[in-house]
């Protein structure tokens, strides 16, 4: 249970109260020799703003025990039907009309057993994916990439049972330790093992604060120093903490939302250029329609004619 809390402080931007969350759906399976798959999904009546969100969790070799990989994903799932006879796995695609369907919340551990781990490094000669000479255990949060929930929604629907059930669920767990390892994996030591201090829930509650703030004014920009201030956080580990977290820097977040916000303004309220501009703190229209360029590929008054 605390493991699960820990990721939804994460995913859930407010915190989720007992009664908000409702267990629809509970399954484990054990791969023999291989890994341990569980899957628990949360439906919810009152609206909760969900980010999906990853954590690979890494313990180091141990006197006679291999090192231990686990992988962790909250995930908002689809509206999946409720009515008891419908028997579409995945009529959330297909049945945009249907009035049984409610909102999800998909908790998935994929726990790698240490002699499977093991097993993979035998042979390697060069620095391995699990470092096994280092004696530190490490948390890191990810976002997981359009790959990772793709195959998060395979292992969730399919039709296998048996030994190819098993099969199956070794296979997708194999592309899920790949992509994650392209996120985490850096090339000097330290950053290999991600953001020690980001073990700490209180470490990352003030990144997720300064996130905040940084939505609450996108009209308002803020320097990292004075970010940095009002989460009484360093700086460096404000910034390394933050792209770890969100896999993007804090300018670059801020940017994205910011233009996503002006493309609401000036698409669905229809809002001038220049009134938009102002309104997200710009004092050049020249600025901002090259800022709004860059992220959306079109210039403001090509988003208007369209």
């Amino acid at each position: 249970m605390k493991e699960l809390q820990d990721i939804l402080t994460l995913a859930i931007r407010q915190p989720a109260m007992s009664d908000q969350l409702e267990l629809a759906v509970s399954d484990s399976v054990a791969v023999p020799d291989c890994l341990d798959f569980t899957l628990q999904r949360f439906t919810y009546d009152r609206p909760l703003p969900v980010e999906d969100v990853a954590m690979v969790v890494y313990q180091p070799a141990k006197r006679g025990q291999s090192a231990a990989v686990e992988l962790r994903y909250c995930v908002a799932g689809n509206k999946y039907c409720q009515n008891p006879g419908c028997t579409d796995q995945v009529c959330a695609h297909k049945k945009e009309n249907c009035n049984s369907k409610q909102p999800s919340i998909d908790m998935i551990t994929v726990r790698f057993q240490p002699a499977f781990i093991q097993t993979l490094q035998k042979g390697s000669t060069s620095s391995t994916l699990f470092d096994m000479q280092s004696r530190k255990p490490f948390v890191k949060t990810i976002a997981p990439s359009t790959k990772s929930k793709e195959v998060l929604e395979q292992m969730v629907h399919h039709n296998y049972d048996g030994a190819l059930k098993n099969i199956f669920l070794q296979s997708k767990a194999l592309e899920l330790l790949l992509f994650s390892s392209d996120q985490f994996v850096q090339n000097d030591t330290d950053d290999r093992f991600g953001c020690r201090f980001l073990t700490h829930m209180e470490d990352r509650g003030k990144i997720e604060k300064a996130k905040d703030i940084l939505l609450e004014q996108l009209d308002a920009p803020i320097t990292i120093r004075d970010l940095a201030r009002k989460v009484a956080m360093n700086e460096c580990y404000l910034k390394k903490g933050f792209k770890a977290m969100y896999g993007t820097t804090i300018y670059d977040y801020f940017q994205k939302e910011r233009m996503e916000k002006a493309k609401g303004l000036l698409y669905e309220k229809g809002m001038s250029v220049s009134e938009v501009a102002i309104l997200m703190g710009y004092s050049c229209i020249s600025h901002f329609s090259t800022a709004f360029k860059k992220h959306t590929g079109l210039k403001p008054c090509e988003l208007l004619l369209r």
